[in-house]
């Protein structure tokens, strides 16, 4: 038995009609009880106690904006007040220690420099002893071992001295050549760097 278009059409007007009105009304009581439990039922499950008081979500996302603002702040006055900025008075003190010369690392390089200024005669500056502060320093020495040419010798080391960038001006020693029966002609010397 085959429907005809027009019997489908009341079937399903038929259906409607029956159905139609308690469909509304479910729609519309469901739809009431959804608005009311959002505005009454739902805050009241979902506030929470904070600092005494109780809050919403909207009242915590808006305290939590809050609360970061703080934190970013506070943790810019930590940085600004823990790590060092250029321009404040601890930065130039650590540059000030960062570029202060150590005397143990200064003797070194003045040895090797006493060692490159005498490639030929190896040994032949012997630096004695070292006073070291208030930004200079008195090396005091010998050359001895090259002949005649001690003083020659000293003015090579002192030239190579003053090609150190550390050092602004050099008090060059009083040139001597003395001679001892044991090791011959020598030339002490007492050389004062300036630094900057």
């Amino acid at each position: 038995m085959a429907l005809s278009r027009a019997d489908a059409g009341t079937i399903i007007h038929g259906i409607l009609y029956r159905y139609g009105k308690p469909l509304a009304l479910f729609s519309a009581v469901f739809s009431g009880a959804l608005i009311i439990s959002r505005i009454l039922v739902l805050p009241m499950l979902t506030a929470v106690e904070v600092q005494g008081e109780m809050r919403d979500i909207p009242s915590l996302q808006s305290q939590a904006e809050v609360l970061r603002g703080e934190v970013t702040a506070l943790e810019g006055r930590r940085n600004e007040d823990v790590l060092p900025l250029s321009g404040t008075p601890y930065r130039s003190l650590v540059d000030a220690k960062i570029g202060e010369i150590h005397p143990m690392d200064f003797l070194r390089s003045v040895r090797a420099t006493a060692h490159a200024a005498t490639p030929d005669h190896g040994g032949a500056i012997v630096i004695t002893s070292m006073t070291y502060g208030d930004g200079e320093a008195a090396i005091s020495g010998d050359v001895s071992g090259v002949g005649l040419s001690s003083m020659t010798v000293l003015a090579q080391f002192l030239e190579a001295l003053r090609t150190d960038e550390r050092v602004v001006r050099v008090t060059p020693p009083a040139f001597t050549r003395l001679q001892d029966p044991r090791i011959g002609p020598h030339s002490p010397f007492t050389i004062t760097l300036h630094f900057r």
